[in-house]
């Protein structure tokens, strides 16, 4: 019985985890215990949880544009929160089942990166899905022409 309620705690942790957005400090909130989140917030030596920010070479509104701009054209993806040139956050959802994931983008001024943190709402683990969703960045922030959502898996 215990078990049972031990897995139904860390199941819900992705609901209960820190406050979304940006800390006193300038970063991103860390993820939850469960494995089911990614964060550059997190702890370099985390490598359940850390992720490298998203680095770029040009200025960063034309990394927020590029950004904001794949979401507003992709589907299955709602918008949440934009203040400009520094911080995105989008919930996005599955196609069979809709579950939510929220992901957030944090630009810092003066630095030629982004923040990420993308984890999912309900399970445990989410199957590298957080972490193949900001390769996914990592190729539109890259690329001379950026992809269109269709071009994308």
């Amino acid at each position: 019985m215990e078990a049972g309620i031990g897995i139904f705690i860390i199941c819900c942790m992705s609901i209960l985890s820190p406050f979304y957005g940006v800390d006193k400090e300038g970063q991103l909130h860390g993820c939850a215990p469960s494995p089911n989140c990614v964060s550059s917030g997190s702890w370099e030596y985390n490598y359940i949880h850390h992720i490298e920010p998203i680095t770029y070479n040009y200025d960063s509104s034309t990394a927020f544009k590029r950004m904001h701009t794949y979401f507003e054209n992709s589907e299955n993806i709602h918008i949440d929160e934009v203040i400009s040139d520094q911080y995105i956050r989008v919930t996005y959802f599955t196609k069979v089942f809709r579950f939510p994931d929220r992901v957030e983008l944090f630009f810092p001024k003066d630095q030629n990166h982004i923040e990420v943190r993308s984890h999912s709402w309900i399970g445990l683990w989410d199957v590298f899905a957080n972490r193949l969703r900001i390769a996914r960045f990592r190729n539109i922030i890259d690329s001379e022409n950026p992809p269109t959502s269709e071009t994308l898996f």
